[in-house]
């Protein structure tokens, strides 16, 4: 059994010990700088601060998901933007149902106002049946809008339209070109302006018409216009 006298001595050099790893730790610190430092210079300019292979990004409203994005490799770059590469299918749910569906090159979108973009050979397909080509879309979380801000093709049953810019709004099964429109059916071609084409019914409605139809057609085209 150990004497009062050697427990002092004990535990006074295990005191001593202990500070002088404590001096040798701050020391060290302080000659080779944080960690956080060192893995900051490492890192190569650009790189992401974090990347997740193989995942999937979701948002809901309401308590039902409103968008989903299937994604290869996710890219968190800070600043609550995040770039996710290889976008596998990404869908747009109304009322908890999907109800279009997305596939594109690359897919960025936004923590902070749930927002998503997705470019590279994008293609919209609404379960109605109307195809959307083009090479950017943007979804508008306010107001559930699919916005295609460039050159856009939209095939429907029947129809096939180019425009500069169209939106796709989700709830109220719409789309809407506010520019010039050409717009081909089985009876000919029209072009005009400010076209609102309902996905559900396949009635449209189109301002400052030029149209070329061939004789037969014309009268069932303009009971279409009605």
């Amino acid at each position: 059994m150990l004497t009062t006298r050697a427990r002092r001595i004990i535990a006074l050099v295990l005191v001593s010990a202990a500070g002088a790893a404590a001096a040798w730790l701050i020391t060290s610190r302080l000659t080779r700088g944080p960690a956080t430092d060192q893995d900051e210079q490492a890192r190569e300019p650009g790189a992401p601060a974090v990347s997740i292979r193989e995942s999937t990004v979701q948002h809901s409203r309401g308590g039902r998901p409103a968008w989903r994005l299937s994604i290869d490799e996710i890219q968190i770059a800070g600043g609550g933007q995040a770039v996710a590469a290889g976008l596998r299918e990404g869908l747009v749910y109304d009322e908890g149902r999907p109800v279009v569906r997305i596939s594109a090159g690359q897919a960025t979108y936004h923590t902070g106002d749930k927002s998503f973009e997705v470019t590279g050979g994008v293609k919209v397909v609404s379960h109605r049946g109307a195809v959307v080509t083009t090479s950017k879309v943007q979804w508008m979380p306010a107001t559930q809008t699919l916005h295609c801000p460039g050159e856009v093709t939209m095939r429907a049953e029947g129809v096939t339209l180019r425009t500069e810019s169209l939106d796709m709004i989700v709830p109220e099964d719409l789309a809407r070109a506010p520019g010039r429109v050409q717009l081909r059916t089985e009876h000919g071609q029209l072009t005009g302006r400010d076209l609102t084409y309902h996905l559900d019914t396949g009635a449209y409605t189109l301002r400052s018409i030029q149209a070329v139809f061939t004789v037969e057609s014309a009268r069932e085209e303009l009971r279409q216009l009605r």
